[in-house]
């Protein structure tokens, strides 16, 4: 942008152009903060990085129901999420968020039973979610017979009524830090055996270029238990595009 343009901009609104010079400053300066507290307290800024196709050698599969919007995964996470769920028997899976459905609808077809917990449209409303947001609120997959959803938010529900462990979980809600830290800590509480795996959402705006969230990576490693390491995913396919997420690997 010119100069000049740069200028006519704030003459025109010098109140706004102010605030988002504030709230751009205030993020850079938050990134900055968690950077340093994840070198200072873990020695790392970036979690190592695996290619998708060692973890599923041959992964391929066909996804459907599929908008092209903002806010949904990458058509990549979601096949991956779904060959995960195929390679593991009766797979039982868990997704925290779930927005139009996308991610679970597909996964629904190679899990034996799928659970999302997701806000309620009553509690996205007191948020101060848009009316567009809540109009497509599970579109995809409110029919589908083997998921089932609670309507709930995951920083306040009681995990322990579930009575039940899962095979595969995904971490999709609220990415700010605070949040992921507690889902991260309930998700560990709720894998099934050591062979279960959690994906995290969001984790990286561009691996490729090291452009991560340091706040998400926060949240990771301080709700991960010491003996696990968090390994990043980068896809190969259809050409060198990175994940937006990280996939917990268990010894």
């Amino acid at each position: 942008m010119s100069k000049l343009k740069l200028l006519t901009t704030f003459l025109s609104n010098p109140k706004q152009v102010i605030t988002m010079g504030i709230q751009a400053l205030n993020r850079k300066q938050s990134e900055v903060s968690f950077e340093k507290k994840n070198l200072d307290k873990y020695g790392r800024a970036q979690l190592p990085t695996l290619d998708i196709l060692d973890l599923v050698p041959g992964m391929q599969g066909t996804i459907h129901s599929f908008a092209y919007l903002n806010g949904a995964s990458m058509p990549t996470i979601i096949l991956m999420l779904k060959a995960l769920a195929k390679r593991m028997p009766d797979c039982s899976y868990m997704e925290f968020g779930s927005f139009r459905g996308e991610n679970i609808v597909n996964v629904a077809d190679d899990a034996k039973d799928c659970t999302s917990i997701t806000l309620s449209p009553e509690e996205m409303t007191a948020r101060g979610f848009r009316p567009g947001f809540l109009k497509v609120d599970r579109f995809f997959s409110k029919n589908k017979p083997n998921i089932k959803y609670i309507l709930h938010d995951s920083m306040t529900f009681d995990f322990g009524s579930l009575n039940k462990k899962f095979d595969l979980i995904s971490i999709d809600a609220d990415n700010r830090y605070s949040f992921i830290l507690q889902d991260t800590k309930t998700a560990f509480s709720l894998l099934k055996n050591d062979n279960s795996i959690i994906v995290w959402h969001n984790y990286a705006t561009d691996l490729e270029n090291d452009d991560i969230r340091q706040d998400v990576l926060a949240g990771i490693l301080d709700g991960t238990p010491p003996s696990t390491t968090p390994t990043s995913i980068m896809f190969p396919i259809p050409s060198a595009l990175s994940s937006s997420g990280a996939t917990s690997l268990r010894a």
